[in-house]
């Protein structure tokens, strides 16, 4: 018995990896966000941590210079080595905003604890 020819057979798999790249492109690509702290309450700068994750927070320090870094809503979207530490920044309603930085030398200074780290996560 002899198989009969099915070109949408051999078709398939390149239709497949068009339509994959074509949603690909056509999807937004997601940028982060980025927040100057002191034009921005902390109820706002929290909350937007929680809803995207992760954010990048600047703000000029007392001497005049830009800081900036990123900062997160849980530090478990902290990548390895890095891990998350508890940090404030200044915000428009005060000027000591609670946040979550990732730190990537926090582990160095744990003084024999092994790595160990509690779950830090902001709340509503």
């Amino acid at each position: 018995m002899t198989e009969t020819f099915n070109p949408i057979r051999k078709m398939l798999p390149a239709a497949v990896v068009v339509a994959a790249t074509l949603a690909a492109v056509a999807s937004p690509a997601h940028a982060i966000s980025r927040i100057e702290t002191t034009k921005t309450d902390c109820s706002v700068i929290r909350a937007t941590l929680i809803r995207e994750g992760a954010a990048i927070l600047r703000y000029t320090s007392k001497r005049g210079l830009p800081i900036y870094d990123r900062y997160v809503g849980s530090s478990l979207l902290c990548e390895s080595p890095s891990v998350g530490v508890w940090a404030r920044v200044p915000a428009r309603d005060t000027n000591s905003c609670r946040v979550i930085r990732c730190d990537p030398h926090a582990l160095d200074e744990d003084e024999g604890l092994i790595g160990f780290r509690p779950l830090l996560q902001l709340k509503p």
